[in-house]
């Protein structure tokens, strides 16, 4: 079994990136607001940052339901640990993924994929700053069914010619 881990810098982006951001937007939401007395369109900064600061920590809110620190896989499972707010492993047959989004899937390859297991309804999300993230997901793409397989190919055929 090969462990997967994302490296110190990333680990510490995807779990704490959010409180420094949202420090220093509450700062200036809060200057804002004092403005808002003599400066009527002080209304608009405040709106925006508060939109920001909730979208921020949604995502990292999701980021810390979802994506494990550190996946241990072989050609039968995948066993996910290390979840920010989570303490249980979640344990992923790759005969049982259903589907498989996001990332170089939807066009994005920068971006993170999800994998879905149809047996357990677990959702799990890779990021591509995983140490071994190409062999990872050559080991998930050899393993899953033939189906899915054709299908994801298929789709990025499409969104290769789009």
């Amino acid at each position: 079994m090969t462990t997967y881990r994302y490296n110190l810098f990333a680990k510490i982006l995807y779990r704490y990136g959010n409180i420094p951001i949202t420090f220093f937007l509450l700062i200036y939401l809060i200057e804002s607001v004092v403005q808002l007395p003599q400066h009527w369109y002080a209304v608009f900064f405040i709106l925006i940052n508060l939109v920001i600061i909730i979208s921020l920590n949604k995502y990292y809110a999701k980021t810390y339901k979802l994506f494990p620190f550190k996946i241990s896989a072989d050609n039968e499972k995948m066993i996910c640990s290390n979840f920010f707010l989570r303490k249980i492993n979640v344990e992923i047959r790759l005969i049982d993924i259903d589907k498989i989004s996001g990332g170089i899937f939807s066009g994005y390859p920068s971006r993170a994929i999800y994998l879905h297991d149809s047996v357990s309804d677990e959702t799990i999300g890779i990021y591509i700053h995983s140490a071994g993230y190409k062999n990872l997901l050559k080991l998930i793409l050899k393993n899953i069914p033939q189906t899915l397989y054709d299908d994801l190919l298929e789709k990025m055929k499409t969104e290769k010619k789009n």
